[in-house]
């Protein structure tokens, strides 16, 4: 339920803030139809129409989130052990992989769900804290959203489901990986796993 859980927060709010002094709230609210127009449009819940909403909610995706800050906190200390080019391309291939996981995730498990908005912290004039809850199933699920305002957008670097944080999950996992491997190793394993979900998409 968390892998459905987090797909929906990382889909629904598509617009980030463009207006200086918009809060992050305010922003997330503003992108929310747009995420549901996506995912309710009946042209694109068509059968031979799934992989161009796909593409659609990766597009909203990108526009959300922060993968370059989300990768640089999930990789912590190693990394300085990538070299320029080597970030570059495990921020490329790390939000390929997340996109084409929650996306099909999400259409398929998406059900009309709804959000409340409880509050926002701010943290500072750049970080807040936004907290909602996820109406799932007659539960409400709470969900904190850690953002960040780089070049007056807001977006979501980190996400906490069930008290659960998306930076800290992938973290432990990427360090218990690099103790084995070398990071051109980790990108090569992360391209294997994004070729068996085409794969997949394709014989399933």
């Amino acid at each position: 339920m968390r892998n459905i859980l987090t797909g929906i927060i990382l889909i629904l709010f598509a617009v980030p803030a463009l207006a200086d002094g918009e809060r992050p709230i305010d922003a997330l609210q503003r992108g929310v139809e747009a995420g549901f127009r996506v995912l309710e449009d009946p042209r694109l819940n068509e059968a031979d129409q799934k992989e161009a909403q796909q593409l659609k909610l990766r597009m909203v995706l990108d526009q959300l989130f922060d993968f370059r800050v989300f990768s640089k906190k999930v990789l912590g200390s190693n990394w300085k052990n990538f070299t320029p080019a080597q970030r570059k391309e495990f921020v490329r291939v790390f939000a390929e992989f997340l996109g084409k996981y929650y996306m099909s995730k999400l259409q398929e498990k998406y059900k009309d769900e709804t959000l409340i908005y409880v509050g926002q912290e701010m943290r500072s004039d750049t970080r807040a804290i936004v907290h909602i809850k996820v109406v799932w199933k007659g539960q409400k699920i709470p969900v904190d959203l850690r953002m960040i305002n780089r070049r007056g957008m807001w977006k979501v670097y980190d996400i906490q489901v069930l008290g659960i944080s998306a930076v800290r999950n992938y973290r432990a996992q990427f360090q218990s990986l690099l103790s084995k491997e070398t990071p051109a190793q980790v990108i090569d394993r992360m391209k294997e796993r994004i070729r068996k979900l085409d794969s997949k998409k394709k014989t399933g």
